[in-house]
This record gives C-alpha cells, sequence and structure tokens, in this order.
C-alpha cells in the first residue's frame, strides 16, 4: 500500500488542490435570514449541525502559561492577542495563524514539508507551541490539514470541520496516543447540510456568530474548454525544490502516508467550507478552496447568494486563487469569490511554491491575478502575498478603523 501510494504521489498532490462532504444528526433547520440584509436573494441559513455545541470561554476568562506567551511573542510578535486588533500570519498554502477580539486560532494546519522542507519559518511544534484556542479546517486534503491533530492532541484546540475530517483528525493525533485530548465542532457529514447553505456557529462567548458556508471543492470541467474559457498557464518555480530538498526519512514517510487524506485525489470526504468572522464593524472571510460557482453551475447560485449577503458584509477576504478550475477556465472560479464577496482588501493564497507543478510559486500568479482583481467594477485593494517573504509577516486591522463601516444599516455590500 506504501509503494502504491509513492507511485501516485504526482496524482495526489494535485488532488490536494478537490471536493467535499459532511455528519449526521438531525436534519437541517430552515432560519430566517439576518435582520438588515438587502441582496437579490436569501440565503438558505440553517441551524447549526451540532446543536449541543458549548460555546468557547470569552477572552477574559482564558489563562495563559508562561511557556505559551512566550513561544507567542517569540513566533508572533509581541501583542499577538491585542483585542482591538484583527491580525494574521500567513505560514504557507491556505494556513494561517489568526487573532481576532484576544482569541487566537488556526485557519487550516500544515507545515509545508514533503518534497522540501524549511521553506516557511514555522514548523508543526511551534503551532503547538502558540496554543491556539481552534483549528478551522476549509477541507481535510493533507496540504490543509496534515498536522491538525498533531496541533490539536498536544494543545487541546478544537478541531471545527467535517464529520470525516474530526476522525482523521483522532487518527493523526493517534500516533502520540493523543485522540482523546481534543472535541470537534461537526459541520456536515457526506451529504449535509446542501452546498449553498449557511449555519451560524457561537463559537465563543464574547465573539458574535461565525457564518459557515458549505460550498464546493475546485474542479476542472473540460465542458468550459467548448465554450471557450482559457487555461490559466504559468511557469512554476522550480529551483526552490533544489534549494530547500527534504532529506529526513521520517517527513518523507509521513508525507506519502498523507497523500490520501480525506479522498487524495479524490474528493474530500469533509466538505469544503468557508468562515465569515466579525467582530465589531470588522469581518473576515477565509475559504482554502473555490470552486466552479459561474451561471449554471450546479449550486452556484446558492453559493453566489451565500457570499453576497453575509452579515455585516466582508472587509478583508483571504482565499485561494489556485485549483483545479485554473486547466479548463482559467481565474475565473476564483474571481467569482472575490466578486461575490465584496471585500475592501483582498488576500490571495494557496499560489505560493509548496509542491512542484501545482504549487507555481506567487510570483508566477501574481501578473495574471492583478489584472482579474483590476476587471471588476468595484475592485478592493488588493494584498499580494509573496513566498517566502510574507510568510509569518503580520498582517494588523484595527477593529474600529472607519473603513469597515457599512455607509447606513442595513446598505448593501456591492454598493460600497
Amino acid at each position: 500500500m506504501k509503494s502504491f501510494r509513492a507511485l501516485l504521489l504526482g496524482s495526489a498532490l494535485l488532488a490536494a488542490c478537490g471536493e467535499s462532504t459532511l455528519p449526521q444528526a438531525t436534519g437541517p433547520v430552515p432560519l430566517p435570514p439576518p435582520d438588515g440584509g438587502s441582496s437579490r436573494c436569501t440565503p438558505d441559513r440553517i441551524a447549526p449541525f451540532s446543536p449541543g455545541w458549548v460555546p468557547l470561554p470569552a477572552a477574559s476568562k482564558r489563562s495563559i502559561s508562561p511557556e505559551v506567551q512566550a513561544a507567542r511573542d517569540r513566533i508572533l510578535g509581541p501583542g499577538a492577542t491585542d483585542p482591538t486588533q484583527a491580525k494574521l500570519w500567513w505560514f504557507g498554502v491556505a494556513s494561517f495563524v489568526a487573532s481576532l477580539g484576544g482569541h487566537l486560532f488556526l485557519l487550516d494546519a500544515w507545515e509545508i514539508v514533503g518534497v522540501h522542507a524549511n521553506y516557511a519559518p514555522i514548523t508543526r511544534e511551534d503551532l503547538a507551541a502558540i496554543a491556539p484556542e481552534a483549528i478551522f479546517i476549509g477541507h481535510g486534503h493533507f496540504d490543509h490539514a496534515a498536522d491538525m491533530g498533531y496541533v490539536a492532541g498536544r494543545t487541546g484546540a478544537v478541531i471545527v470541520g467535517g464529520e470525516a475530517t474530526c476522525a482523521l483528525a483522532r487518527e493523526q493525533a493517534s500516533r502520540d496516543g493523543n485522540q482523546d485530548n481534543f472535541s470537534c465542532l461537526v459541520l456536515g457529514n457526506t451529504t449535509e447540510p446542501a452546498r449553498g447553505t449557511v449555519q451560524s456557529l457561537k463559537v465563543w462567548e464574547d465573539l458574535p456568530e461565525v457564518s459557515v458556508l458549505r460550498h464546493v471543492h475546485s474542479a476542472g470541467e473540460p465542458a468550459d474548454l467548448a465554450t471557450g474559457s482559457t487555461p490559466f498557464v504559468f511557469v512554476p518555480e522550480v529551483i526552490v525544490y533544489l534549494q530547500y530538498l527534504n532529506t529526513d526519512p521520517q517527513e518523507i514517510a509521513w508525507f506519502v502516508q498523507s497523500v490520501d487524506d480525506e479522498g487524495g485525489f479524490g474528493q474530500p470526504t469533509g466538505g469544503a467550507w468557508a468562515y465569515h468572522f466579525r467582530k465589531d464593524d470588522f469581518s473576515l472571510l477565509w475559504h482554502d478552496s473555490a470552486g466552479p460557482i459561474a451561471d449554471g453551475k450546479p449550486d452556484a447560485e446558492a453559493i453566489q447568494c451565500a457570499l453576497d449577503t453575509f452579515p455585516d458584509c466582508v472587509d478583508v477576504h483571504a482565499g485561494t486563487i489556485v485549483g483545479f478550475g485554473s486547466l479548463t477556465s482559467g481565474l475565473r472560479d476564483v474571481r467569482l469569490y472575490v466578486e461575490h464577496s465584496h471585500p475592501k482588501v483582498t488576500m490571495p493564497n494557496h499560489h505560493d511554491a509548496w509542491a512542484p507543478a501545482v504549487g507555481p510559486g506567487a510570483e508566477s500568479y501574481e501578473a495574471g491575478w492583478r489584472a482579474e482583481i483590476a476587471s471588476l467594477a468595484n475592485p478592493p485593494e488588493l494584498d499580494y502575498l509573496n513566498d517566502p517573504q510574507d510568510y509569518l509577516k503580520v498582517r494588523s486591522y484595527f477593529i474600529d478603523d472607519p473603513r469597515w463601516k457599512l455607509p447606513t444599516p442595513g446598505s448593501s455590500c456591492a454598493a460600497r
């Protein structure tokens, strides 16, 4: 089996860019849309899939050990959890350390190690040392989730994701006997909830509910070529893999074992999720895949509607610009996520040199993505991340910055 995995490594790497599924409890219960919404549509908002979830304590109730505080200061810099700011530290692919309202959490969890090593200045041991409260998983492919069980098992961080993602995290943590050291906030299973539906989850006592959209993983559709779509062509960086070549047998073995996580080069069985976080007037949307949501595609209308109507709009957007869709429809799909969420600031990711061929390096995408953003009717500010220089370079946003305010309560996000 191991040799089979190794033979399929190239295909599995491509698959890391794939699709989704969700847990079984009671069926979804429709909820009314949030007050003040104004849009061409009404999103399908449902009751939380895990109704028994108890919110995490307020930031004021948490005690941080001197060891954890020292690790945070060393890795992230002083004031990492300043409650007056929202902060993001990119550490490879679509993974971020995030701070909001005094809480520290992860968006995906993978130290980019496999074909190369030591490219990003952070390790899975560092991720555990800073003791995140939760780990939000966009989907369970290895390049997004291969270290979630390691970190959660050592810190007690809550895993937020699909049922299969939680099971995978426990399997990962079982290597060290830590499979029972954390809990899961389960979002769904293979069939429920439907794509395009939104759950509102009270993750923390002292922050507004997090809106979680089940969307669709990237996919290349040959039919797009027949309608005139043009593939996005890039020249991948290669030299970086020789400069940072991985020679650790243990790491190579773990990497090969992880490439078939949650479907390998098939569809991720834990679902594909986009998360919308809020604190006062500030909001952040993050997702680690971008599926085909052009008009006429399955579930496209519902997903577009949900992106259009997040409560209080989207201020900062951190989303992938790499996926299988680029093979058949260029940057159409990733552009549509920006176009429909109407952010003030957009921050691309998943475009760094993390794997040969599918990890092209940010420079390979920059000209094309800048042109794509400029083509929008009301383009957002583009904060283009480059690797490796932007790894762990903090992005800070003051919560009370006037630019996050809506002109009038309930006004259209598209008109900001």
